[in-house]
């Protein structure tokens, strides 16, 4: 029952986590810069379009049906551009891939990513802030797009004209979502990362949290690199576009590790075949571009054929393995694993709405790729998140329920039911491991008189309590000890490890200082035993048992002497 209540206490507190972030989303948009109608001037119509050496009529730039532009092929347009009433008006617009020149009346006065094509490199996604200077209006202001790679886009987006503080500004608000979601999960993924060592060294080298942070941390990026966050706020758009496509490449090579420390036996060797598999076509296209064979972004096609692959074959596995365990109450009362899959797939349908749409924005509408979004993706990533960590919860919660009953298992199977103390199969095992330390240590063998009178004339249930208090009375003694065990019968053993076998006669008069005060209060029976120890180094290169043995030995040898003399030790050591 508590476990129940420390899951529905850990869901309660991720959904809290939800609504607080949507809170502040809300407060972020309510509390945003509100521009003036007139701080920014849109200025879709009255282009001229040229694609690919075709003329093309549309009264919104943004919605024309330019086609797939491939390498070096060419889209201009043109207008003469009016006085807009701002002192310092600055362009803007946003390009895809693309080789970028601005014109006023054929003078060159912007121009962007020639360089980077010519050195072979990626053609940089980019925002536009170009300054027109105070003699534009009434001149023809030209801009051209040139890909730079096989469908480099498709579609122009909207032309816009204010201060530049205004489109910064502007860009900011729209941009909010992205800056606050995939700042979230940014943040998310890089403490999950931190505190992995600590999870990893103390909680049996479990890496679920190490991949939860890298999930959260790829989806992070992914996002504010999509929606250009990155290069908005450190202006470089290199590092933007890298960013991008090395999370969007990673993001199914961090889920698939997730699964490798979920699962085991075929199904973990499955996953793990596949992480390498992703890991090696990763480092592939690294390679790849930094030997100027192919550009980085070249490899988007091949990362969403493997991807599908790797949904379906990861689908069917899960799916295997949910049926020959349905019938495992343990399993279906405390898996985690069905959260997991219900957050994976959310994301996965999510983007797979938004992977659908973006290639009928490119291939199949007017206004391109440029006007498509990733709010299925944004959405997903958020909830697989979440319920990422709230299964992680679950099945730490789990697994330390487990621990805890197999902790108790082990406590039973190795503990004397009646005395509490150490049974046999236990002070085997500690024997066997002093014998391989060979450290020095002291066994004392004991056995505790009269049992069987007690049992035959008083009951079992004397001979019980006989027994009970014995071994109280040894645990008072060697309090100490690094074992007191209950070998069988009346048979007790004492295990000292180093500095606690000095002074070890000294012990023993204790021992029976105790046992006569027991007997002083006892008024069916009396205590009485014989003892014999030995030390390790008494028995050269032998084991334990060998030392347990010389004990036993020394303890049957004073019982013997005891007997024949009738007399019982109790007084004296």
């Amino acid at each position: 029952m508590k476990y129940q209540k420390a899951i529905k206490a850990s869901v309660f507190a991720f959904v809290l986590l939800l609504l607080i972030l949507a809170i502040v989303v809300s407060v972020n948009v309510s509390n945003q810069v509100i521009l003036s109608p007139d701080s920014l001037t849109v200025i879709n119509d009255n282009w001229t379009i040229n694609s690919k050496g075709q003329i093309i009529q549309n009264d919104d730039v943004s919605q024309a049906d330019i086609g797939v532009i491939n390498e070096l092929e060419t889209v201009s347009i043109s207008r003469i551009i009016d006085d807009v009433g701002f002192d310092n008006p600055c362009l803007t617009f946003f390009s895809i891939h693309s080789i970028v020149n601005v014109y006023l009346d054929n003078d060159l006065i912007y121009t962007y990513g020639q360089n980077f094509y010519d050195n072979k490199n990626i053609v940089p996604k980019r925002a536009h802030y170009i300054p027109l200077g105070s003699s534009y209006a009434g001149k023809i202001l030209k801009i051209e797009f040139i890909g730079s790679r096989n469908a480099s886009f498709s579609g122009i987006t909207s032309i816009i004209v204010g201060e530049r503080d205004d489109i910064l500004t502007n860009d900011f608000n729209n941009g909010a979502i992205a800056i606050i979601v995939g700042g979230f999960l940014f943040v998310l993924g890089i403490l999950l990362i931190i505190l992995s060592p600590y999870l990893f060294f103390y909680h049996n080298k479990d890496l679920r949290i190490f991949f939860s942070g890298l999930i959260s941390l790829m989806l992070g990026i992914y996002i504010m690199g999509y929606y250009r966050i990155f290069d908005l706020l450190i202006d470089n758009s290199m590092l933007n576009t890298f960013l991008e496509y090395m999370s969007l490449y990673n993001i199914p090579t961090v889920i698939i590790g997730y699964l490798m420390c979920v699962y085991s036996g075929k199904i973990r060797k499955l996953f793990v075949t596949i992480f390498i598999i992703d890991v090696g076509l990763f480092l592939t296209s690294v390679i790849l571009h930094l030997i100027q064979y192919a550009r980085f972004t070249d490899f988007t096609v091949v990362l969403h054929i493997a991807s599908g692959i790797e949904f379906v074959i990861t689908v069917i596995m899960i799916s295997r393995d949910y049926i020959n365990n349905k019938n495992s109450n343990i399993r279906n009362a405390y898996s985690a694993d069905n959260i997991f899959v219900l957050g994976l797939i959310i994301f996965m349908a999510l983007s797979l709405v938004d992977i659908l749409r973006y290639n009928f924005y490119k291939y199949g509408k007017s206004s391109g790729e440029t006007n498509a979004q990733l709010i299925g993706f944004t959405i997903g990533a958020l909830i697989f998140v979440i319920c990422l960590m709230i299964s992680y919860l679950y099945y730490n919660i789990f697994s330390s329920n487990i621990a805890s009953m197999q902790s108790k298992i082990i406590d039973l199977a190795y503990t004397d039911s009646l005395t509490g103390l150490s049974n046999r199969a236990r002070c085997e095992q500690m024997m066997q491991t002093i014998s391989e330390e060979n450290g020095v240590y002291a066994i004392i063998s004991l056995d505790l008189n009269k049992l069987k009178f007690v049992n035959d004339t008083l009951g079992h249930h004397e001979g019980d309590r006989l027994l009970t208090g014995f071994a109280t009375i040894l645990s008072d003694c060697f309090w100490d000890a690094n074992l007191i065990g209950r070998m069988g019968g009346d048979e007790f053993i004492v295990i000292l490890l180093e500095d606690r076998t000095i002074n070890l006669t000294r012990r023993i008069h204790e021992l029976y200082s105790i046992i006569n005060d027991w007997n002083h209060k006892e008024q069916v029976f009396k205590y009485s035993a014989s003892y014999g120890y030995a030390y390790s180094y008494e028995v050269p290169n032998g084991s334990a048992n060998e030392v347990y043995m010389l004990a036993d030995n020394r303890m049957y040898e004073m019982k013997r002497e005891h007997h024949e003399s009738g007399q019982e030790v109790i007084q004296n050591a």
